[in-house]
């Protein structure tokens, strides 16, 4: 165990001495993986689906805010969307408008969960979600892990309905509208991941908040409890199949990214908790001190010494 301290430390020495590189490094794979689902999923617009067009893209975006590059991977794929229904194009670039003015706050880095949600979904690990962010978030930050839900059900729906969509020539424009929202909003499945998202991570979030022993550790348990229970109720209640394997293996290997990220980020010693209590002229103050568990390499000097041997016969040096 020792020595996976070890390494946790060097990581994160190692992160904070080449931060800047790093982070381009991960914007870069964020919006040039998200760009290349979309045109294997929806390569609607054939012109955008040319290679070069990602990469030259995600090199812009990786030296621009977080909010940027959501903003580039959204206009890439209303433009796929406007290609094949301008009614379904519209519909998410309003979900994106209504998430940037209700949590415009988010700015920096919550904004790229509208890109990594529907990644996390296509690479079928998405309730690693709601656990991390519960984690690493505020309670606000269901917001944007709601729209992005939204956004890969809408491109999910586009993809399963591509012929209908496109074949609208006997359709007035309203009764486009009402089959596209009827479409999305009436998929059971869609109502079971926003409340399951939403209630896991708000479990997770209020959890991991308590002064309590291992409250993070405590807090992945009771998401992971909060997922079973919301995806088994669903089942149940919405008579929603949701494929027993791949749940089960996703679920698993979301809990262990939990696991991993509380690892690196919040890893401290209960057994060396100290109380402390003082006083002012106004409060009493009741301090739960947990040292941090920061093991470092030794650092091994090596010395080496050399004696002279002494004549036997004189008693003198040779």
């Amino acid at each position: 165990m020792l020595h996976l301290y070890v390494f946790r430390n060097s990581l994160k020495s190692f992160y904070a001495k080449y931060y800047s590189i790093i982070d381009k490094g991960i914007k870069y794979i964020i919006l040039f993986t998200a760009m290349m689902l979309i045109n294997m999923n929806l390569g609607y617009q054939t012109k955008l689906t040319v290679i070069h067009i990602p990469i030259v893209l995600s090199i812009i975006g990786a030296f621009l805010p977080y909010m940027a590059g959501a903003f580039i991977v959204a206009i890439f794929l209303l433009i796929h969307l406007l290609a094949a229904s301008f009614e379904l194009a519209l519909i998410v670039g309003i979900i994106f408008i209504l998430t940037i003015f209700i949590y415009y706050s988010f700015g920096k880095k919550d904004s790229v969960l509208l890109i990594i949600v529907p990644i996390f979904f296509a690479i079928k690990i998405p309730y690693v979600i709601p656990l991390v962010v519960g984690l690493m978030g505020s309670a606000v930050s269901i917001i944007p892990i709601l729209a992005g839900v939204l956004i890969y059900f809408t491109c999910l729906f586009a993809k399963q309905n591509i012929g209908l969509l496109t074949n609208t020539q006997s359709v007035d424009i309203t009764q486009r509208y009402t089959q596209a929202i009827n479409g999305i909003f009436s998929n059971k499945t869609l109502l079971l991941f926003l409340i399951a998202f939403a209630l896991t991570t708000f479990v997770v979030y209020m959890v991991h908040k308590q002064n309590i022993d291992y409250a993070w550790q405590i807090a992945i348990a009771a998401g992971t409890i909060a997922i079973l229970v919301s995806i088994f109720a669903g089942d149940f209640i919405f008579d929603i199949s949701v494929p027993l394997l791949e749940f089960i293996i996703g679920l698993a290997v979301s809990v262990i990214f939990a696991y991993i990220y509380n690892f690196f980020v919040f890893s401290v010693d209960y057994t060396r908790t100290e109380y402390v209590q003082f006083e002012d002229d106004d409060y009493y103050y009741f301090v739960k001190a947990v040292p941090k568990i920061t093991i470092t390499a030794a650092d091994k000097k090596v010395q080496s010494f050399s004696t002279k041997k002494k004549n036997k016969n004189n008693g003198g040096s040779e």
